[in-house]
């Protein structure tokens, strides 16, 4: 039976706000009046910590970081830290804020108010840099789904807005009309002395008594139209919303479409609009409100049942759920306008979350059947079953970096799951027992090392351990995020939530795509994204899910063979093929409808990418190191354009690189550390690395002219961009590469993957790694030695300190060295998929003819130096390799201002050379 406890905290009264921090350990009880007492839930015995803030807050939020995030009538935001016991200004406003959110786990704070913008700032920066989004309305109330980045804005017109926050600036995704109430605020007196205007009571009053007579409060803020909500309440998972609604009823709908699922409304007490919603935060299975006459409901919302009601003398300000300490019982704790809190313990007890309708017993049906089939396996292979087998001294299976989201133990047995009725996942609904039972555990059948290899080599290389790879993966990092795959299409983010995972595909170009998010309640670990849909696989179960971006009847789900010990490693999808690899080496091809067309043994497959009806894998086994295959499988037929190649890179050497973390980490992720892998614009394939070196496979048709060519080093073009800074904690995640740039995500900070927020991505252009460090450095040196000889006495030292973070310039001849190369590179890269697959973008033939002008000219500045110093030899060995006659025109002049007539007749007679071949 719940009981209610009613505790006076400020004697004086006054509006009193609440918040919880997110292990429901502190209460925070705010004032108007400019105090905030920090109660011990867990410790009430204590006395509360008192800290000072600002007067008239008009809303308190607490994020992950148990930061509180503080708003005021005055148009002030502060950020309240328990720890220093401190507020710090984060922004201010000349009209008042409404509201504001704390998003990306303490990064970000999102502010909004009477001045028609959103107010984005970053919290990590030591100057809070600001940036402003206008809108069109003014934003009462806004609200954040850290499980699928979207920001809820409700606006005074009756307009709510969802922003995505992906990426570093809020877009907008989508917009509902017609369902909370339109609703202005009414102004007050904006000075300290409203305060003292309060006619509110410090009388404590009991649970028995709650019902008796109301009170009557006097503070000018009291009225309807200040109390009204009209904020978006989150489901705990970030797929379902709730709004309060102009009609008094409260409307639930799916983030899939934004649907409308459900409607609430109570029968039996006259309607009013709401002053508080909220989801509760376990199972997300309730759902309470607080009416403005101050009625307490908490809805089973499945059920459509009102499981407890209440009602207060008090004038309630809001309210939120605490879960207590056996993570099952429900506790709601109310603020008022007298000073007092409500605590009403063990209101509810949660319970197991069922579908839409309310339809358990077919859930619970279903739930059997899916156990009884065993679909959810744990792995054949634990970690001391790996470790100690002497079969597996190098070569070995090893959970996945997402295997424990749903069991911690696996020896717990078998997983059970919450499912939900969607007819994108499979159903044995026939009992045909398609779907795999539990194996018992055995020692894996994986490879033996061979007894070849050195005891150097096994001492030199972690032993490695077959993991699920994606493009552009990352590990989880900070709330149990990560992202799944990335490339130049966009990026599919997971959350980890309690029994399910929160799974949102978001894009680059919003203009051509529109964000959308969906529940994972199989554990998905491996994914591919294109321009179509997005195929996701779980590496144990062998399960496949394909989703269309666009046709939702295209979606499909099926399973493929895996014997014991194997695991999907990588998966690929384009708009005409599907390829799956795994750690035995099984490589089975799909159509883009899920229907088999082969299936192929070859060597262990780590990682995939695929281009049309083209597949890049990446090998590796112990006996032949890490090697690539390349081939094709189109309806004219399939072939082999490279097969299983020695890939010339190496395993991640974690001894040579002890001191950084972030690499070691990411190398248990990805055991041969690959950041990404993709093909080009024009279809070739590129690797990078754990040496920040992009790859690119030239010339691949033909096996005996293919090559690996290095055309970008990213640490030395960072080098070069922070003025010669080694140290500078920025890393580079590759995109994809469009012709001669690489699209890439700058990040900042200790580790090297990007975490969330997504920063916008960057571009970098190629540049072939053939300069040196320490002589550019030097050169640097002179010119800076050079330029302070010139530069007068009244310098400014401001403006020598912003010349140290100026980008290195590179000496001219290293830089006619570097372009002649990559002209030469791109040219034949170009010219090699002109002849086999014509024109892609319709004007690969002038850029081909750019890049020979490039060639050329990059010689001239060479052929120029060359006979600045009188260097016959080297200037004659230039002109040979010069291409169009226009060129050779230049550098007879060059050689005729040199005053060198033996250079020029050697010109003429090439030129009159190439012309009579030409004849012929």
């Amino acid at each position: 039976m719940p009981s209610i406890v009613d505790k006076s905290v400020f004697e004086y009264g006054g509006k009193t706000l609440v918040a919880v921090t997110p292990d429901y350990s502190t209460l925070c009880v705010a004032s108007k009046n400019g105090l905030a007492k920090l109660l011990q839930l867990d410790k009430p015995e204590e006395e509360p910590e008192v800290l000072e803030i600002s007067r008239n807050l008009n809303s308190l939020k607490c994020d992950a970081s148990e930061g509180y995030l503080i708003t005021t009538l005055n148009g002030d935001a502060f950020r309240l830290d328990p720890k220093s016991q401190s507020d710090k200004l984060l922004g201010r406003s000349a009209l008042p804020l409404r509201d504001g959110c704390i998003i990306h786990f303490g990064k970000t704070a999102v502010l909004g108010g009477d001045d028609l913008e959103l107010l984005v700032i970053d919290l990590e920066e030591e100057t809070l840099r600001k940036s402003s989004i206008k809108v069109d309305e003014q934003i009462s109330q806004m609200s954040y789904a850290p499980q699928t980045n979207l920001l809820s804005i409700s606006f005074i017109n009756g307009k709510v807005q969802f922003f995505s926050v992906s990426s570093t600036r809020p877009h907008k995704v989508h917009e509902l009309t017609g369902y909370i109430a339109a609703n202005t605020y009414r102004s007050v007196l904006n000075d300290e002395s409203s305060a003292d205007t309060l006619n509110a009571s410090g009388v404590n009053v009991g649970g028995d008594s709650l019902d008796e007579a109301t009170e009557q409060i006097s503070d000018p803020e009291f009225c309807d139209e200040n109390r009204i909500c009209t904020r978006v309440s989150w489901h705990p998972n970030g797929l379902y919303f709730a709004l309060p609604c102009a009609d008094c009823t409260i409307k639930i709908f799916n983030i899939k479409g934004y649907a409308l699922t459900k409607t609430l409304k109570d029968s039996v007490v006259s309607v009013a609009k709401l002053i508080d919603l909220q989801f509760d935060p376990l199972t997300g299975s309730y759902i309470a409100s607080v009416d403005i006459n101050n009625n307490l409901l908490i809805w089973n919302w499945h059920t459509s049942e009102i499981v407890y009601r209440k009602s207060f003398k008090h004038k309630i300000t809001n309210f939120v759920w605490r879960g207590q300490a056996d993570n099952k019982t429900l506790d709601i704790i109310l603020g008022t306008w007298t000073g007092d809190i409500i605590h009403i313990k063990g209101a509810v007890e949660a319970v197991l979350a069922t579908n839409a309708d309310g339809d358990s017993k077919a859930r619970e049906q279903q739930q059997q059947k899916q156990q009884h089939n065993g679909l959810f396996v744990d792995s054949d292979l634990d970690d001391s079953e790996v470790d100690g087998s002497p079969a597996n001294a190098d070569v070995q299976a090893e959970k996945s970096d997402s295997e424990d989201i749903f069991a911690p133990n696996a020896d717990e047995g078998k997983r059970r799951y919450p499912f939900e009725n969607d007819d994108g996942f499979i159903d044995d609904d026939d009992g045909a027992g398609y779907v795999s039972h539990k194996k018992g555990r055995q020692n894996s059948p994986n490879i033996q090392m061979t007894t070849q290899v050195s005891n150097a080599m096994v001492s030199q290389y972690p032993s490695f351990r077959y993991k699920p790879v994606s493009q552009g993966a990352t590990p989880f990092g900070r709330g149990g995020r990560r992202y799944m795959t990335m490339n130049n299409v966009g990026y599919v983010s997971v959350v980890k939530n309690n029994e399910q995972n929160s799974v949102t595909v978001s894009f680059f170009d919003i203009g051509r795509f529109r964000e959308y998010h969906f529940e994972d309640l199989f554990g998905y670990d491996v994914c591919s994204l294109n321009e179509e849909g997005t195929l996701l696989g779980q590496s144990k179960t062998g399960m496949l899910h394909y989703r269309s971006h666009k046709m939702i009847h295209s979606n499909w789900t099926k399973v493929v063979p895996l014997a014991q010990g194997e695991r999907i490693t990588s998966i690929a999808a384009t708009p005409s093929r599907i390829f799956v690899g795994t750690s035995h080496g099984y490589m089975r091809i799909f159509n883009q409808h899920g229907l088999p067309l082969a299936v192929e043994k070859v060597s262990p497959v780590v990682a995939l990418t695929a281009h049309d009806y083209k597949v890049f894998a990446v090998h590796y086994s112990p006996y032949h190191g890490i090697s690539y295959s390349l081939f094709e499988l189109s309806p004219a037929g399939s072939k082999y354009y490279q097969r299983e190649c020695p890939l010339p890179i190496s395993l991640p050497q974690l001894h040579l690189t002890s001191e950084d973390n972030g690499d070691k980490q990411f190398t248990k992720f990805n055991p041969l550390g690959l950041k990404s892998l993709f093909f080009s614009a024009y279809g070739d394939p590129c690797l990078f690395g754990s040496d920040n070196v992009l790859l690119i496979l030239s010339k691949w048709r033909s096996p005996s002219e293919s090559r690996w060519l290095p055309v970008l080093d990213a640490d030395m073009e960072l080098w070069k961009m922070s003025g010669g800074k080694n140290d500078t904690q920025v890393h580079v995640w590759p995109l994809g590469l469009n012709y001669d740039t690489l699209n890439c995500i700058l990040v900042k900070g200790k580790t090297i993957w990007p975490e969330f927020p997504l920063p916008l991505p960057s571009e970098m252009e190629m540049r072939i790694p053939i300069l040196v460090k320490s002589r550019i450095a030097e050169e640097e040196e002179k010119r800076k030695s050079k330029a302070e000889d010139t530069i007068e006495d009244g310098t400014s030292d401001g403006a020598d300190e912003g010349k140290q973070n100026e980008e290195i310039v590179i000496p001219p001849t290293m830089a006619a060295e570097e372009e002649l190369l990559r002209s030469k590179v791109l040219s034949d890269l170009l010219k090699d998929s002109i002849e086999n697959d014509g024109e892609i973008f319709g004007n690969e033939n002038e850029i081909l003819n750019s890049l020979n002008w490039s060639y050329d000219k990059a010689l001239l500045r060479l052929f120029a130096g060359a006979c600045s110093e009188q260097n016959m030899e080297l200037a004659t060995s230039l002109v040979k390799e010069i291409k169009q006659d226009k060129a050779l025109i230049a550098a007879t002049k060059i050689a005729e201002r040199a005053e060198l007539p033996v250079l020029v007749k050697k010109i003429n007679e090439t030129r009159e050379a190439r012309f009579e071949e030409q004849i012929k």
